[in-house]
Protein backbone atom coordinates (compact mmCIF):
# COMPACT_ATOMS: atom_id res chain seq x y z
CA UNK A 1 0.00 0.00 0.00
CA UNK A 2 1.38 3.59 -0.57
CA UNK A 3 2.25 5.16 2.01
CA UNK A 4 0.38 7.85 1.94
CA UNK A 5 -2.87 5.62 1.88
CA UNK A 6 -1.34 4.30 4.82
CA UNK A 7 -1.01 7.47 6.41
CA UNK A 8 -4.72 8.36 5.40
CA UNK A 9 -6.23 5.08 6.62
CA UNK A 10 -4.35 5.43 10.00
CA UNK A 11 -5.52 9.42 10.43
CA UNK A 12 -9.35 7.81 10.73
CA UNK A 13 -7.88 6.59 14.14
CA UNK A 14 -6.91 10.11 14.95
CA UNK A 15 -9.99 11.78 13.91
CA UNK A 16 -11.57 9.97 16.35
CA UNK A 17 -9.72 10.49 19.18
CA UNK A 18 -10.16 15.03 18.50
CA UNK A 19 -14.23 14.19 17.28
CA UNK A 20 -14.98 11.72 20.20
CA UNK A 21 -16.03 9.76 17.11
CA UNK A 22 -15.90 6.17 16.24
CA UNK A 23 -15.58 6.16 12.43
CA UNK A 24 -12.46 3.97 12.78
CA UNK A 25 -13.78 1.28 14.55
CA UNK A 26 -17.31 1.58 12.83
CA UNK A 27 -15.55 1.13 9.30
CA UNK A 28 -13.33 -1.68 10.45
CA UNK A 29 -16.57 -3.85 11.78
CA UNK A 30 -18.31 -2.89 8.57
CA UNK A 31 -15.47 -4.85 6.69
CA UNK A 32 -16.26 -7.76 8.23
CA UNK A 33 -19.76 -8.00 8.20
CA UNK A 34 -20.09 -7.20 4.59
CA UNK A 35 -19.90 -11.18 4.30
CA UNK A 36 -22.50 -11.85 6.89
CA UNK A 37 -24.41 -15.01 5.79
CA UNK A 38 -28.55 -14.30 5.92
CA UNK A 39 -29.03 -15.76 8.94
CA UNK A 40 -26.19 -13.96 10.86
CA UNK A 41 -28.60 -10.64 9.25
CA UNK A 42 -31.68 -11.62 10.68
CA UNK A 43 -30.30 -12.54 14.09
CA UNK A 44 -28.37 -8.87 14.25
CA UNK A 45 -31.68 -6.86 13.02
CA UNK A 46 -33.94 -9.03 15.49
CA UNK A 47 -31.53 -8.03 18.62
CA UNK A 48 -30.50 -4.31 17.55
CA UNK A 49 -34.69 -4.02 16.66
CA UNK A 50 -35.50 -5.07 20.09
CA UNK A 51 -33.18 -2.93 21.68
CA UNK A 52 -34.13 0.39 20.04
CA UNK A 53 -38.03 -0.45 20.18
CA UNK A 54 -36.99 -0.18 24.37
CA UNK A 55 -35.05 2.54 23.90
CA UNK A 56 -38.03 4.51 22.03
CA UNK A 57 -40.52 3.42 24.73
CA UNK A 58 -38.63 4.79 27.11
CA UNK A 59 -37.10 7.90 26.15
CA UNK A 60 -39.31 9.52 23.16
CA UNK A 61 -42.72 10.71 24.06
CA UNK A 62 -44.05 10.06 20.75
CA UNK A 63 -42.99 5.93 19.67
CA UNK A 64 -44.60 6.73 24.16
CA UNK A 65 -47.69 7.44 22.67
CA UNK A 66 -47.69 4.83 19.84
CA UNK A 67 -46.99 2.15 22.18
CA UNK A 68 -49.90 3.18 23.92
CA UNK A 69 -52.12 4.08 21.65
CA UNK A 70 -51.77 0.64 20.56
CA UNK A 71 -51.75 -0.76 23.49
CA UNK A 72 -48.68 -2.17 22.59
CA UNK A 73 -45.21 -2.90 25.11
CA UNK A 74 -41.72 -3.71 23.72
CA UNK A 75 -41.73 -7.01 23.80
CA UNK A 76 -44.33 -7.05 21.43
CA UNK A 77 -41.53 -6.19 18.79
CA UNK A 78 -39.51 -9.14 18.86
CA UNK A 79 -38.49 -9.87 15.47
CA UNK A 80 -38.78 -7.38 11.80
CA UNK A 81 -41.70 -9.21 11.26
CA UNK A 82 -43.44 -7.80 14.22
CA UNK A 83 -42.44 -4.09 12.94
CA UNK A 84 -46.17 -4.22 10.73
CA UNK A 85 -47.72 -3.71 14.90
CA UNK A 86 -46.13 0.02 14.42
CA UNK A 87 -47.55 2.48 11.57
CA UNK A 88 -45.31 4.75 9.54
CA UNK A 89 -43.15 7.10 10.38
CA UNK A 90 -43.48 10.00 7.87
CA UNK A 91 -41.87 13.49 6.90
CA UNK A 92 -44.63 15.44 8.35
CA UNK A 93 -44.83 13.68 11.85
CA UNK A 94 -41.26 14.16 12.36
CA UNK A 95 -41.77 17.77 11.57
CA UNK A 96 -45.03 18.31 13.80
CA UNK A 97 -43.05 16.49 16.41
CA UNK A 98 -39.71 17.76 16.23
CA UNK A 99 -37.86 17.97 18.96
CA UNK A 100 -40.08 17.67 21.90
CA UNK A 101 -41.87 14.58 20.68
CA UNK A 102 -39.32 13.23 18.68
CA UNK A 103 -36.03 13.39 20.63
CA UNK A 104 -34.41 11.22 23.41
CA UNK A 105 -35.17 12.61 26.48
CA UNK A 106 -32.04 10.76 28.11
CA UNK A 107 -29.62 12.14 25.64
CA UNK A 108 -28.08 15.30 26.64
CA UNK A 109 -27.97 17.68 23.90
CA UNK A 110 -24.32 18.33 23.54
CA UNK A 111 -23.79 15.02 22.76
CA UNK A 112 -26.13 14.96 19.38
CA UNK A 113 -25.79 16.38 15.76
CA UNK A 114 -28.09 18.44 14.59
CA UNK A 115 -28.38 16.91 11.32
CA UNK A 116 -30.88 17.90 7.74
CA UNK A 117 -32.29 16.60 4.83
CA UNK A 118 -31.30 18.84 1.45
CA UNK A 119 -35.13 18.86 0.51
CA UNK A 120 -35.09 17.53 -2.83
CA UNK A 121 -39.07 17.09 -2.08
CA UNK A 122 -39.28 20.76 -1.56
CA UNK A 123 -39.29 19.42 2.22
CA UNK A 124 -36.66 20.14 4.17
CA UNK A 125 -35.89 18.23 7.56
CA UNK A 126 -34.40 18.57 10.65
CA UNK A 127 -32.90 15.72 13.14
CA UNK A 128 -30.55 14.86 15.45
CA UNK A 129 -28.21 12.09 15.88
CA UNK A 130 -26.15 10.25 17.93
CA UNK A 131 -22.19 10.57 16.98
CA UNK A 132 -22.03 6.91 16.93
CA UNK A 133 -24.88 6.31 13.97
CA UNK A 134 -23.13 9.28 11.81
CA UNK A 135 -19.84 7.52 12.44
CA UNK A 136 -21.47 4.36 11.11
CA UNK A 137 -23.15 6.23 8.47
CA UNK A 138 -19.66 7.52 7.10
CA UNK A 139 -18.30 4.30 7.79
CA UNK A 140 -20.96 2.48 5.24
CA UNK A 141 -20.19 5.59 3.11
CA UNK A 142 -16.60 4.84 2.85
CA UNK A 143 -17.07 0.91 2.55
CA UNK A 144 -19.15 1.70 -0.80
CA UNK A 145 -16.43 3.76 -1.78
CA UNK A 146 -13.70 0.82 -0.86
CA UNK A 147 -16.05 -1.36 -3.61
CA UNK A 148 -14.95 1.03 -6.17
CA UNK A 149 -11.32 0.31 -5.64
CA UNK A 150 -10.46 3.98 -4.31
CA UNK A 151 -8.65 3.93 -1.12
CA UNK A 152 -8.43 6.58 1.01
CA UNK A 153 -5.71 8.77 0.35
CA UNK A 154 -6.37 8.50 -3.92
CA UNK A 155 -6.93 11.90 -5.20
CA UNK A 156 -10.69 12.70 -6.32
CA UNK A 157 -12.62 15.51 -7.43
CA UNK A 158 -16.13 15.90 -5.73
CA UNK A 159 -18.57 18.20 -7.34
CA UNK A 160 -21.33 20.04 -5.67
CA UNK A 161 -23.48 22.90 -5.60
CA UNK A 162 -22.72 24.76 -2.34
CA UNK A 163 -19.59 26.15 -1.53
CA UNK A 164 -17.48 25.01 1.51
CA UNK A 165 -17.76 27.64 4.42
CA UNK A 166 -16.59 25.93 7.28
CA UNK A 167 -12.73 25.56 7.57
CA UNK A 168 -12.99 21.36 9.65
CA UNK A 169 -14.52 21.05 5.82
CA UNK A 170 -12.05 22.23 3.88
CA UNK A 171 -9.18 20.92 5.99
CA UNK A 172 -10.61 17.58 5.70
CA UNK A 173 -10.74 17.73 1.69
CA UNK A 174 -6.67 18.46 2.27
CA UNK A 175 -6.58 16.00 4.14
CA UNK A 176 -8.31 13.21 2.17
CA UNK A 177 -6.95 14.78 -1.38
CA UNK A 178 -10.33 16.03 -2.04
CA UNK A 179 -10.47 18.18 -5.13
CA UNK A 180 -13.85 19.93 -4.22
CA UNK A 181 -15.53 22.45 -6.68
CA UNK A 182 -18.86 24.04 -6.36
CA UNK A 183 -21.12 24.63 -9.48
CA UNK A 184 -24.77 26.18 -8.43
CA UNK A 185 -25.11 26.60 -12.05
CA UNK A 186 -23.28 24.80 -14.58
CA UNK A 187 -22.53 27.44 -17.76
CA UNK A 188 -19.88 27.42 -19.96
CA UNK A 189 -17.15 29.02 -17.50
CA UNK A 190 -17.90 26.27 -14.77
CA UNK A 191 -17.59 23.70 -17.72
CA UNK A 192 -13.98 24.95 -18.54
CA UNK A 193 -13.10 25.00 -15.08
CA UNK A 194 -14.05 21.59 -13.65
CA UNK A 195 -12.71 19.75 -16.83
CA UNK A 196 -9.25 21.78 -16.69
CA UNK A 197 -9.10 21.08 -12.76
CA UNK A 198 -9.19 17.35 -14.18
CA UNK A 199 -7.07 17.38 -16.65
CA UNK A 200 -4.49 19.85 -14.46
CA UNK A 201 -4.51 17.65 -11.40
CA UNK A 202 -5.10 13.95 -13.27
CA UNK A 203 -7.91 13.48 -11.38
CA UNK A 204 -9.36 9.67 -11.60
CA UNK A 205 -11.91 9.66 -9.47
CA UNK A 206 -15.24 11.88 -10.13
CA UNK A 207 -18.28 12.24 -7.36
CA UNK A 208 -21.34 14.03 -8.49
CA UNK A 209 -24.52 14.14 -9.22
CA UNK A 210 -26.00 12.74 -12.21
CA UNK A 211 -27.34 15.28 -13.93
CA UNK A 212 -24.08 17.79 -13.41
CA UNK A 213 -21.97 14.94 -15.24
CA UNK A 214 -24.47 14.12 -17.68
CA UNK A 215 -23.92 17.99 -18.77
CA UNK A 216 -20.31 17.96 -18.77
CA UNK A 217 -20.44 14.43 -21.13
CA UNK A 218 -22.73 16.29 -23.33
CA UNK A 219 -19.99 19.86 -23.57
CA UNK A 220 -17.22 17.11 -24.45
CA UNK A 221 -19.13 14.89 -26.75
CA UNK A 222 -20.53 17.86 -29.00
CA UNK A 223 -16.73 19.59 -29.01
CA UNK A 224 -14.94 15.62 -30.02
CA UNK A 225 -13.01 15.60 -26.86
CA UNK A 226 -12.10 11.97 -26.01
CA UNK A 227 -9.53 12.49 -24.00
CA UNK A 228 -11.07 12.60 -20.50
CA UNK A 229 -10.55 8.77 -19.09
CA UNK A 230 -11.24 8.41 -15.17
CA UNK A 231 -11.13 5.45 -13.36
CA UNK A 232 -14.32 5.78 -11.20
CA UNK A 233 -17.30 7.97 -11.17
CA UNK A 234 -19.41 8.19 -7.97
CA UNK A 235 -23.10 9.43 -8.28
CA UNK A 236 -25.73 10.23 -5.85
CA UNK A 237 -28.80 12.22 -4.55
CA UNK A 238 -30.58 11.63 -7.61
CA UNK A 239 -31.95 9.01 -9.68
CA UNK A 240 -29.28 7.69 -12.57
CA UNK A 241 -31.29 6.50 -15.56
CA UNK A 242 -29.91 4.16 -18.41
CA UNK A 243 -29.85 6.93 -20.77
CA UNK A 244 -27.28 8.96 -17.84
CA UNK A 245 -25.59 6.32 -17.16
CA UNK A 246 -24.40 5.39 -20.88
CA UNK A 247 -23.44 8.49 -21.84
CA UNK A 248 -21.27 9.32 -18.77
CA UNK A 249 -19.69 6.08 -18.93
CA UNK A 250 -19.38 6.33 -22.83
CA UNK A 251 -17.82 9.81 -22.55
CA UNK A 252 -15.11 8.98 -19.77
CA UNK A 253 -14.76 5.70 -20.63
CA UNK A 254 -15.13 4.29 -17.15
CA UNK A 255 -18.01 2.55 -14.58
CA UNK A 256 -20.20 4.30 -12.79
CA UNK A 257 -20.97 3.21 -8.88
CA UNK A 258 -24.13 4.69 -7.82
CA UNK A 259 -25.14 5.18 -4.30
CA UNK A 260 -28.55 6.30 -2.15
CA UNK A 261 -28.91 7.96 1.49
CA UNK A 262 -31.71 9.70 2.92
CA UNK A 263 -32.22 11.27 6.05
CA UNK A 264 -32.17 8.32 8.65
CA UNK A 265 -29.95 6.68 6.27
CA UNK A 266 -29.69 3.24 5.06
CA UNK A 267 -26.66 3.94 2.97
CA UNK A 268 -27.22 1.79 -0.18
CA UNK A 269 -24.24 1.54 -2.96
CA UNK A 270 -24.26 -0.20 -6.24
CA UNK A 271 -22.07 -3.21 -6.03
CA UNK A 272 -18.41 -3.46 -7.64
CA UNK A 273 -20.14 -6.15 -9.92
CA UNK A 274 -22.88 -3.60 -11.17
CA UNK A 275 -25.49 -6.51 -10.78
CA UNK A 276 -27.48 -4.82 -8.30
CA UNK A 277 -27.44 -2.17 -5.50
CA UNK A 278 -26.62 -3.64 -1.53
CA UNK A 279 -28.20 -1.98 1.37
CA UNK A 280 -26.45 -1.72 4.24
CA UNK A 281 -27.76 -4.19 6.84
CA UNK A 282 -25.70 -2.87 10.01
CA UNK A 283 -27.32 0.38 9.50
CA UNK A 284 -30.85 0.00 9.24
CA UNK A 285 -33.68 -2.78 8.62
CA UNK A 286 -35.75 -2.37 5.12
CA UNK A 287 -39.17 -3.02 3.67
CA UNK A 288 -40.85 -3.06 0.76
CA UNK A 289 -44.74 -1.80 0.80
CA UNK A 290 -47.43 -1.70 -1.95
CA UNK A 291 -50.78 -0.60 -1.12
CA UNK A 292 -50.28 -0.81 2.67
CA UNK A 293 -48.71 -4.05 2.58
CA UNK A 294 -45.43 -5.60 3.12
CA UNK A 295 -44.13 -7.06 -0.34
CA UNK A 296 -40.43 -8.79 -1.39
CA UNK A 297 -41.02 -8.35 -5.51
CA UNK A 298 -42.02 -5.66 -7.88
CA UNK A 299 -41.86 -1.95 -7.48
CA UNK A 300 -42.65 -0.54 -3.98
CA UNK A 301 -42.13 2.09 -1.55
CA UNK A 302 -38.44 2.24 0.30
CA UNK A 303 -39.63 1.94 3.97
CA UNK A 304 -36.76 1.79 6.69
CA UNK A 305 -36.20 1.39 10.37
CA UNK A 306 -32.37 2.87 11.45
CA UNK A 307 -30.99 0.80 14.21
CA UNK A 308 -27.98 2.86 14.94
CA UNK A 309 -30.02 6.75 15.52
CA UNK A 310 -30.92 6.72 18.85
CA UNK A 311 -31.82 10.78 18.90
CA UNK A 312 -34.48 10.93 17.32
CA UNK A 313 -35.28 7.44 16.01
CA UNK A 314 -36.49 6.53 12.48
CA UNK A 315 -38.80 3.54 13.24
CA UNK A 316 -40.44 2.73 9.54
CA UNK A 317 -39.99 6.25 8.03
CA UNK A 318 -41.53 5.84 4.69
CA UNK A 319 -38.71 8.06 1.97
CA UNK A 320 -41.28 7.94 -0.52
CA UNK A 321 -39.11 6.37 -2.80
CA UNK A 322 -39.54 3.44 -4.77
CA UNK A 323 -36.91 0.57 -4.94
CA UNK A 324 -37.45 -2.90 -6.76
CA UNK A 325 -35.82 -5.62 -4.38
CA UNK A 326 -33.88 -8.26 -5.55
CA UNK A 327 -34.10 -11.84 -4.50
CA UNK A 328 -31.28 -13.84 -6.74
CA UNK A 329 -28.07 -14.47 -4.85
CA UNK A 330 -25.27 -11.80 -6.02
CA UNK A 331 -22.51 -13.35 -7.61
CA UNK A 332 -20.42 -11.03 -5.74
CA UNK A 333 -20.81 -13.11 -2.46
CA UNK A 334 -22.26 -10.44 -0.21
CA UNK A 335 -25.63 -11.70 1.36
CA UNK A 336 -26.70 -7.90 1.58
CA UNK A 337 -30.22 -6.90 0.87
CA UNK A 338 -30.51 -5.57 -1.83
CA UNK A 339 -32.44 -3.79 -4.69
CA UNK A 340 -32.33 -3.63 -8.49
CA UNK A 341 -33.48 -0.56 -9.09
CA UNK A 342 -34.09 2.96 -7.11
CA UNK A 343 -36.55 4.94 -8.48
CA UNK A 344 -37.01 8.49 -6.98
CA UNK A 345 -38.28 11.60 -9.27
CA UNK A 346 -36.67 12.11 -12.67
CA UNK A 347 -33.46 14.50 -12.63
CA UNK A 348 -34.71 17.65 -13.48
CA UNK A 349 -32.08 20.36 -15.16
CA UNK A 350 -33.22 24.27 -15.72
CA UNK A 351 -32.45 25.92 -19.14
CA UNK A 352 -32.54 29.75 -19.29
CA UNK A 353 -32.34 31.83 -22.56
CA UNK A 354 -29.09 32.31 -21.98
CA UNK A 355 -28.07 28.38 -21.74
CA UNK A 356 -27.41 28.01 -18.60
CA UNK A 357 -28.08 25.04 -16.79
CA UNK A 358 -28.66 24.89 -13.43
CA UNK A 359 -29.92 21.43 -11.30
CA UNK A 360 -32.40 21.55 -8.37
CA UNK A 361 -30.01 21.15 -6.00
CA UNK A 362 -28.67 24.56 -5.80
CA UNK A 363 -32.27 25.46 -4.28
CA UNK A 364 -32.36 22.69 -2.31
CA UNK A 365 -29.43 23.76 -0.87
CA UNK A 366 -30.26 27.40 -0.56
CA UNK A 367 -33.20 26.40 1.37
CA UNK A 368 -31.95 23.93 3.38
CA UNK A 369 -30.13 26.71 5.16
CA UNK A 370 -33.40 28.73 5.48
CA UNK A 371 -35.35 28.60 8.72
CA UNK A 372 -38.53 30.62 7.55
CA UNK A 373 -39.89 28.64 5.44
CA UNK A 374 -41.67 25.07 5.32
CA UNK A 375 -42.37 24.23 1.57
CA UNK A 376 -41.09 25.09 -1.51
CA UNK A 377 -41.40 24.79 -5.61
CA UNK A 378 -40.22 26.27 -8.41
CA UNK A 379 -42.48 26.39 -11.49
CA UNK A 380 -40.69 26.87 -15.28
CA UNK A 381 -43.84 28.88 -17.11
CA UNK A 382 -41.73 29.66 -19.39
CA UNK A 383 -38.00 29.43 -21.07
CA UNK A 384 -38.08 32.90 -19.41
CA UNK A 385 -40.49 33.02 -16.30
CA UNK A 386 -40.78 31.30 -13.06
CA UNK A 387 -42.78 31.64 -9.76
CA UNK A 388 -41.44 30.28 -6.73
CA UNK A 389 -43.69 29.42 -4.10
CA UNK A 390 -43.04 29.48 -0.62
CA UNK A 391 -44.85 27.97 2.30
CA UNK A 392 -43.61 30.39 5.67
CA UNK A 393 -43.74 29.33 9.09
CA UNK A 394 -43.83 32.07 12.38
CA UNK A 395 -40.25 32.83 11.65
CA UNK A 396 -40.89 34.31 8.17
CA UNK A 397 -41.13 37.84 7.65
CA UNK A 398 -41.96 39.75 4.26
CA UNK A 399 -38.80 41.81 3.73
CA UNK A 400 -36.64 38.34 3.01
CA UNK A 401 -38.68 38.13 -0.01
CA UNK A 402 -36.42 40.83 -2.07
CA UNK A 403 -33.11 39.01 -0.22
CA UNK A 404 -34.69 35.78 -1.73
CA UNK A 405 -35.34 37.29 -5.05
CA UNK A 406 -31.43 38.64 -5.31
CA UNK A 407 -30.12 35.34 -4.52
CA UNK A 408 -31.87 33.59 -7.15
CA UNK A 409 -31.22 35.96 -10.17
CA UNK A 410 -27.32 36.21 -9.06
CA UNK A 411 -27.16 32.42 -10.15
CA UNK A 412 -30.00 32.26 -12.72
CA UNK A 413 -28.96 35.11 -14.09
CA UNK A 414 -30.82 38.62 -15.33
CA UNK A 415 -32.59 37.62 -17.88
CA UNK A 416 -35.06 35.21 -16.96
CA UNK A 417 -38.04 37.04 -14.82
CA UNK A 418 -39.04 35.83 -11.13
CA UNK A 419 -42.01 36.05 -9.33
CA UNK A 420 -42.10 34.64 -5.86
CA UNK A 421 -45.29 33.73 -4.28
CA UNK A 422 -46.14 33.11 -0.19
CA UNK A 423 -48.75 30.42 -0.64
CA UNK A 424 -50.48 28.04 2.39
CA UNK A 425 -49.42 24.83 0.79
CA UNK A 426 -48.23 23.03 -2.25
CA UNK A 427 -50.19 20.47 -3.33
CA UNK A 428 -49.07 16.68 -3.17
CA UNK A 429 -48.51 14.77 -6.84
CA UNK A 430 -50.38 11.45 -7.44
CA UNK A 431 -47.15 9.44 -6.13
CA UNK A 432 -47.69 11.50 -3.19
CA UNK A 433 -44.64 13.43 -3.07
CA UNK A 434 -44.66 17.55 -3.72
CA UNK A 435 -42.68 18.22 -6.68
CA UNK A 436 -39.71 20.85 -6.02
CA UNK A 437 -39.56 21.73 -9.50
CA UNK A 438 -42.48 22.17 -12.00
CA UNK A 439 -41.90 22.95 -16.06
CA UNK A 440 -44.37 23.50 -18.32
CA UNK A 441 -44.19 20.68 -20.48
CA UNK A 442 -44.09 23.00 -23.73
CA UNK A 443 -40.91 23.82 -22.53
CA UNK A 444 -38.45 21.37 -23.97
CA UNK A 445 -35.01 21.05 -22.34
CA UNK A 446 -31.96 19.92 -25.00
CA UNK A 447 -29.03 18.48 -23.61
Amino acid sequence: MPFYNWISEKSLFIGDILLGSSMKKSFDFLMQSQWWSKEEIEEYHNQKLRQLVEHAYKNVPYYQNVFEQRKLKPDDIKTVKDLVKLPLLTKEIIRENFPHNMVAQNIPREKMIIGGSSGSTGQPLQYYKTKESLSMIRAANLRGWYWTNFRLGDPYMKIATMPRNRLSKKIQDWLNRSYYVHSRSIDQKDIDFILETIKRRNIKIVRGYPGSLFILATFLEEKGDNSFKLDTIITTSEPLYPYLREKIERVFHCKIFDSYGAEGAPIIFECPTHECYHISPEIAIVEYLKDGQVVSEGKASLVYTDITNYATPFIRYDIRDFAVPRNEPCSCGREMPSVTTLEGRETDVLITPSGKYITFYFFAGYFEHQNFIDLFQLAQNEIDKFTLYIVPNSNFKEEFIKKIKEDVLEVMGTDITLKIEVVDDIPLTSSGKRRFFVRNPQIKVML
